[in-house]
C-alpha cells in the first residue's frame, strides 16, 4: 500500500501547480498528524492542537489555490 502510495502521490505531484502541491502536501501533513495522535487509541490536548493547527494550515492553502482561479466569463 505505501508503494502504491508514493507512485500516486507522485504522479499527482507531476502534473499539478504550485498551489496545489501546497495543498497536498497540507492534506498528508493532516493525515500524518491523526495517524500519530491515533497510534495509542487516545488523543491528548496537544495532539488535538496538532491536528487543528495542520487543519488550519490546510484551510488556509486551499482558499489561497481556490481564489487564485480564473472563471472565465
Amino acid at each position: 500500500n505505501f508503494i502504491s502510495l508514493a507512485i500516486s502521490m507522485y504522479n499527482i505531484n507531476k502534473n499539478v501547480p504550485q498551489a496545489g502541491q501546497i495543498v497536498l502536501a497540507e492534506g498528508m501533513d493532516v493525515i500524518k498528524a491523526v495517524s500519530n495522535a491515533l497510534k495509542d487509541n487516545k488523543i491528548t490536548q496537544a495532539e488535538k492542537n496538532a491536528i487543528v493547527a495542520e487543519i488550519q494550515q490546510f484551510s488556509k492553502a486551499t482558499i489561497k489555490m481556490l481564489d487564485s482561479i480564473k472563471i472565465p466569463k
